[in-house]
Formats: structure tokens, C-alpha cells, sequence
């Protein structure tokens, strides 16, 4: 393997004696003194009580009452704020968004060009510049991990933008406010929607408090990417979608791999000739970036395939699902029930031809459709041969029109059906439309639908208009991922992964979360905690939610919900109090101590007597990039995809408590416009009592494989997946009038994923 990660490590060179001042710690003080002497010295609270003043120009003295000599070669944790200070410094009058991470604005060509395009709207690179430390070999490596994006500004007021007749009604506008370092830009603050215009003034809606009403000459429109591209086509008018098109290819270029690195690589190399200082006679020396040709590189692995089970005695297995489900069938082909199966189809009447077209292809298979090059159909079997069942009990229930009355009104003529005929549906097929997602969640056929039949546990595939149009060489690829999800939610188990056997009874949890509120900026009044709760071998148990609570009586329903959740799978397993047991949290966001306790505090409630937890914090959004030099792009569609992008299945760990996973790769890119494909970053909790992290980047990297959603590999772990989608459901059903939240988690239906 020919690898780069981003991060340049950092050393310090000359006269490293430093006198440094300390005083007591006083939260206020310590305020006061970064503003009043930011740019001569740093300050840092050092131990519980005490704070350090280190000076860093010439003639400078600490301002502590004690002051003591150190050598800054061994006080590493100091040089993440020296080195930040230093590069504001160095950076000059170079526009500075933030100081921490540092943030700053492009020297280069701006990302949009035309002679008529005014100054007030730029979209530029904007560079990140964050310290981190790795630990290689027990030694910690500090170092810059530099990354950068484009980005859009409109630096007009919308009393500017007014007079040259850009619509502002219905969106958000911002105000300005000082920057706490006023070497930095000004902040922005979004304060509400624009209701209507009254003179000089904006009157908002969905507005913070006291924000009501704003003076136009001091607000500015949010600057999302559909209003500044508005604001280019109001103002080039006919060029406008030349010059859009020549932006996005720049910006393009910034984000896909060979620029990236282009531009990242030429940001250390400025920064290493530059030498910033740490402090008078000492500065930091940045080499080149890890490579694993260098002598310095931290330990990874290419993990192996999870392989997948189709069979209970594990005999048939196949690591390619696709082909799993071809040659041996599901993995409960013996017991599950109901072999025969009753469907309801919802569609609008006017396209019940075109419905039952596509469901004769999607339920008897597709055996003449052969993709360029393959010698066999990719949906050759179809739903009823590939799961072993029966054919099935189709009856067609017409919406007239496309109002999600009409669907009700067809949905409940389906129940109605079955009740007076003494039978239940096993599965739903409702027929949707593509801007139905342009609708309310309240008035979306959608959702209506959904809640009917989720109400009596009849779990309900959806199935698009647009897919149901496409040509039969492209049907295939949706029609293998709507027969595994279908299988699913019929509560199949299509596969299980080989899990290697343990002692401990082990679960792994997924915990995310959602936070009810009817605007952007109204108060988020009520959250609500989704688990997701697996086996080792990825076999779905259940899922439950929290009561809809204000946010700082979370932890403790949290612990409710999990004491109910683990006591289930207790009592099924029949686990007795000396057992060993392994608890796995996956989150998307970082664990809180409060959630931490919560949980320590429910495993001595449960009586458990050997019980270890990890607290695995997934997080997508991080500075890390890894480039592969010997990826040369895939041929895709208008060019190559994830040139230099690493492949998926990588494994590289930062320190015991931190991995960076590629779960979805170059290879797993759709399209040439997906720019490079970024690892996730695994944070291990401190307070963790399980702490293999080898063991658990290798686990949640095989429940990523494991989605029963579709065929291909999900970008994340099904774990925190599947609690986004049942989070993204509840709150689109949520608006339906009459439903109750409490279906999917007393019904029969929560024991299966309905939600996929």
C-alpha cells in the first residue's frame, strides 16, 4: 500500500527554555487576560487550579505572580495553542473565518468568475487547519491535519440584494456580531425567516426571540447554496448557468482527490518555509505528511469481507450477499411463515397497468435482462423463487387521484377487506411519486399510507414512480435491493454474519436521537432517544424509543428505555447474574458523561455481576483524509471516480482510542461529482471498561456490511443506520393526524424492521 494521511507532524526547534507565569485559575480572569493581551501571549488553565501565561514576542514578560523555566520539547500539549497563534500571526491580512480550527480564506483564484459578478458575492477555498495528536509505536506524534472546502459568501445586506430585485421572502437571513478575536471575520447568526417587508425593515417568522423584526440594511441572506446560486442567476442573468457550471467544475476539482492533495500538500509546504514561531528564539519545524513509504506511519490493516451466514448451521456462506441469497436462499428458508403471502397494492388508479407491470417483474423476476458483459440476469429469479415462497395473493386497492385522501381512503378500503374476509395482509406495496418528498409530512400519500397499515402491523414497501419508469437494464439494481428490504420488513432474516464465538453474551447498541420541533429556529421543546439492539451475529432483536422529554431529562430515560430493552433480551436468552456480558454503544454523536453514568448506573441495577461496556463514538464529520496513490480512479459516467481515494475496508489506528474505518470506499462512490471518500473516525470513551479497539473497529465495520436495507455495503454501521431511519420515520409520522407512536413499539410490528 502506497498511503498519505493528512497530518504533518510538528517538532519544535532552538532555544526551548521558556519562561512561563502562573497564577490561580479564575474563570473570569482568564477571560479578561485573552482579551487584553491576545497576540503577545497564550493562555492556558493547567491542573484545577492554576492557569499559565506563556509569552510570545520579544520583550514580553509572564504575567503570573510565579514564574518558572520549562522546556517546551516536553511540554507538547502547549503546542497546539502556540502553533494556532503563531499562524494567525504569520497569515497576516489573509481573511480569517475562525481561529479555532483555524479557518482562513484562499489566495488563489476564486471558485466564480465574470466580469459583471459583483465583489459582495465569491465563493473561494476555505482552508482548516486543526492540531491533533496520534500515538505510534507508545509514542504520542503531534501534528497540523489540514483539509479544504469550498465556500459560498453573500456579502451584501438585503437591502443590497432588494434593489437588484433577489427574492428574499420565505428565506433565512442572518445578522452580523463582533468576533471574539478581532483578527478574525465577524460571525453570523441566523435569526429567522422572512415573513414580509414593511419599509426598511424584514418582519421574520420562525425567529429567535426578540428577532421579530430587522433593519434590511443589517441583515444578510443565509448563503445556502440555492440562494447564492439565485443571487448569480439574478444578477448574469443569461450567463448565470455558464458560469454556475464552470464553478461547480472548480469546486470539483477542490474536492476530488488529485486537488485536494494538490492544494493541502502546497498549504505545509508555505507553512514549513515560513517557520512560524512557538515563542522569541524557537520555532516549530513541520515535515511532510505521513506516508507509509516514511519511517513514521501509524499501524493499519485491510479487513477481511465479513463473511455472511445462509444457513443455521453455517455451512453455506458467502461473503457477496447478492450471490448468497442466488445459491442457498435466506438464512431462515426452514421456518419463516407465512410462505403464501397476501399483498395489498395501493396505487392511483390511472396507473394501475403501469403497477402491475412492474410488480409481474419485481415478484416473478426479470430472467431475459442481462447486463453488458454478464452472462447471467442480476434479477433472474425474482422476489417469490430467490426467498422460497409461494406465489403469492395480489389484490389491487385504487386511490383516486393523488392526495394522500385518496390513499387513506384506498388503504382503509384494504383493511376493510381483510377484516370483513376474516384474513390479515402480510405486506403493503404502496405506489409513491417523487415530489410526494417535496410535501408536508402531514399531507404526504407517503406517510398517510404508512400509518394505516403500520397501526393494524402490516409492514408497507414503497415503491417509487420514477423507479418504477426506468428502462429494464437499470430496474435490476433497485428491484435486488427492494426484495431484500421486502423480505426484511416481512420479518425474514435474508443472512447473519459468522461471528466469532465469545464467552460473553454480547449486544451491540445503537443510540441516536431526535429532537421534535416545527421550525429551524423554534424551541427544540422535546428529545427523543431511538436504540437499535443487535447480536454479535447482527441477528435484529428490537428497537425502542425514549418518551419525548426536554433534553436535560434525556439521560434518564435513556436509562429506562435500555433497562427495558436489555431485560427483554435477559429474560429470552436466559442470561443468569454471573454471566459475562459485553455492552457495545455505537453513536453518531459524542457520548456524554451524563449518558455514560446513566448506563454504568443501570448494569448495577440489573444485578449484573461481570458486566464491560464500550462507548464507540462514530463520527463522520472530522479533519482526516487518507489518500491511496495507487488508485487510479474507477471509469464512471463523465470520467473517473475516487482517484487517490482509499479503498473500503481500511483500518488505521490513530492510538488505543481512536481508528480511522473507510466504510465506504472509492469503489463506492455513485458518481465522478462525489469528490473523495472520507473515513469515519472511532473515538473510544474514556470512561470505556472494554477498550480492544482492534476488536471493535473490526465489529462495527462488519455491521456495515450487514444492511438488510440493501445489497451493496451501507456507509455507516446498521447499528446507528438503523436508528437514523427509524428516527427519520417517527418524524415524518409524527404530522400524520391519529397516529400513535405507540404501534411500532408495543405492535408486532417493532419486532421487525418496518423502518427500512
Amino acid at each position: 500500500m502506497n498511503l498519505t494521511v493528512n497530518l504533518a507532524p510538528i517538532s519544535v526547534q532552538g532555544d526551548c527554555s521558556v519562561l512561563i507565569g502562573r497564577q490561580r485559575y479564575d474563570e473570569q480572569r482568564l477571560a479578561e487576560l485573552r482579551s487584553d493581551f491576545r497576540g503577545t501571549h497564550v493562555f492556558r488553565r493547567d491542573g484545577p487550579d492554576s492557569m499559565i501565561d506563556i509569552p510570545v514576542v520579544p520583550d514580553a514578560a509572564p504575567l503570573g505572580n510565579l514564574r518558572e523555566t520549562i522546556d517546551l520539547r516536553r511540554y507538547q500539549r502547549l503546542w497546539p495553542m502556540l502553533l494556532q497563534e503563531s499562524l494567525i500571526q504569520l497569515l497576516g491580512k489573509r481573511p480569517i473565518q475562525s481561529s479555532k480550527p483555524l479557518k482562513f480564506l484562499g489566495a488563489r483564484s476564486p471558485l466564480i468568475e465574470h466580469p459583471d459578478l459583483p465583489e459582495w458575492l465569491r465563493r473561494v477555498s476555505v482552508t482548516e487547519i486543526h492540531t491533533r495528536h496520534i500515538t505510534v509505536d507508545g509514542k504520542q506524534i503531534y501534528g497540523i491535519v489540514c483539509d479544504v472546502r469550498a465556500k459560498s459568501f453573500i456579502l451584501a445586506t438585503c437591502s443590497e440584494l432588494l434593489k437588484f430585485g433577489v427574492t428574499i421572502l420565505g428565506r433565512y437571513v442572518q445578522i452580523e456580531q463582533p468576533a471574539i478575536d478581532e483578527r478574525t471575520m465577524p460571525k453570523r447568526k441566523l435569526i429567522g425567516r422572512v415573513r414580509s417587508i414593511q419599509g426598511d425593515d424584514l418582519l421574520l417568522d420562525d425567529c429567535e426571540a426578540g428577532f421579530e423584526k430587522v433593519a434590511a440594511n443589517e441583515a444578510f441572506l443565509e448563503p445556502r447554496k440555492e440562494n447564492f446560486e439565485d443571487c448569480v442567476r439574478q444578477v448574469l442573468k443569461r450567463d448565470a448557468e455558464r458560469v454556475l457550471e464552470r464553478s461547480a467544475r472548480a469546486s470539483q476539482n477542490l474536492a476530488a482527490g488529485p486537488g485536494k492533495l494538490e492544494h493541502i500538500d502546497g498549504i505545509i509546504r508555505y507553512l514549513r518555509e515560513k517557520k512560524p514561531a512557538a515563542v522569541p528564539g524557537c520555532h516549530f519545524v513541520i515535515d511532510a505528511m505521513l506516508n507509509t513509504n516514511g519511517h513514521i506511519f501509524p499501524p493499519g490493516e485491510t479487513m477481511d469481507k465479513p463473511f455472511l451466514l445462509f444457513d443455521p448451521s453455517g455451512s453455506r456462506r458467502e461473503d457477496w450477499p447478492e450471490k448468497g441469497l442466488k445459491d442457498h436462499g435466506p438464512y431462515d428458508e426452514q421456518v419463516f411463515s407465512p410462505k403464501s403471502l397476501k399483498i395489498a397494492v395501493v396505487c392511483q388508479s390511472r396507473l394501475e397497468g403501469r403497477v402491475d407491470e412492474f410488480l409481474a417483474k419485481f415478484l416473478n423476476g426479470m430472467p431475459k435482462v442481462f447486463q453488458p458483459g454478464k452472462s447471467f440476469a442480476r434479477y433472474g429469479d425474482g422476489f417469490v423463487k430467490r426467498f422460497r415462497l409461494n406465489k403469492p395473493e395480489v389484490h389491487f386497492f385504487l386511490a383516486d387521484g393523488n392526495s394522500d385522501e385518496a390513499y387513506a381512503v384506498a388503504s382503509r378500503e384494504a383493511l376493510d377487506k381483510a377484516r370483513d374476509s376474516g384474513f390479515e395482509w402480510d405486506l403493503a406495496i404502496v405506489q409513491i411519486e417523487e415530489e410526494f418528498k417535496s410535501l408536508a409530512d402531514g399531507s404526504n400519500p407517503y406517510y398517510t399510507t404508512k400509518s394505516i397499515f403500520l397501526r393494524r402491523d402490516v409492514p408497507v414497501q414503497s415503491v417509487r414512480l420514477e423507479t418504477m419508469s426506468l428502462s429494464d437494464n437499470d430496474l435490476v439494481f433497485p428491484m435486488n435491493h427492494l426484495s431484500l428490504a421486502t423480505y426484511a420488513k416481512l420479518g425474514g432474516t435474508p443472512w447473519l454474519l459468522a461471528s466469532s464465538q465469545t464467552v460473553a453474551h454480547e449486544l451491540v447498541i445503537g443510540l441516536g436521537s431526535s429532537t421534535s420541533s416545527e421550525s429551524r429556529l423554534g424551541s427544540q421543546m422535546r428529545h427523543v432517544g431511538i436504540t437499535t439492539v443487535f447480536s454479535s451475529d447482527g441477528s435484529y432483536l428490537l428497537s425502542d424509543r425514549t418518551a419525548a422529554v426536554p433534553f436535560e431529562q434525556y439521560p434518564q430515560e435513556l436509562r429506562k428505555t435500555l433497562r427495558k430493552t436489555i431485560e427483554a433480551v435477559r429474560a429470552e436468552d436466559n442470561w443468569r447474574s454471573s454471566d459475562k456480558v459485553r455492552l457495545v454503544f455505537h453513536s453518531f454523536k459524542p457520548f456524554k458523561d451524563s449518558e455514560v453514568e446513566a448506563i454504568e448506573a443501570l448494569t448495577t441495577d440489573l444485578g449484573l455481576g461481570d458486566v464491560k461496556a464500550a462507548f464507540l463514538h462514530i463520527a463522520p464529520d472530522h479533519p482526516f483524509l487518507i489518500f491511496d496513490h495507487d488508485q487510479m480512479g474507477i471509469a464512471a459516467r463523465g470520467g473517473k471516480k475516487g482517484v487517490l481515494g482509499p479503498a473500503r475496508q481500511l483500518h488505521i489506528r490513530l492510538s488505543d482510542a481512536e481508528s480511522l474505518v473507510v466504510f465506504a470506499g472509492a469503489s463506492e462512490l455513485k458518481q465522478v461529482t462525489d469528490g473523495m471518500p472520507r473515513p469515519a473516525l472511532l473515538k473510544l470513551h474514556p470512561k470505556s471498561t472494554f477498550k480492544d479497539m482492534t476488536y471493535l473497529a473490526r465489529q462495527a465495520f462488519a455491521f456495515s456490511a450487514h444492511s438488510w436495507r440493501m445489497l451493496s455495503p451501507e456507509p455507516f454501521p446498521i447499528t446507528i443506520r438503523y436508528s437514523d431511519l427509524i428516527a427519520d420515520r417517527l418524524a415524518g409520522l409524527a404530522s400524520v393526524k391519529g397516529w400513535d407512536p405507540d404501534a411500532v413499539t408495543f405492535g408486532a410490528i417493532g419486532h421487525k424492521p418496518w423502518f427500512l
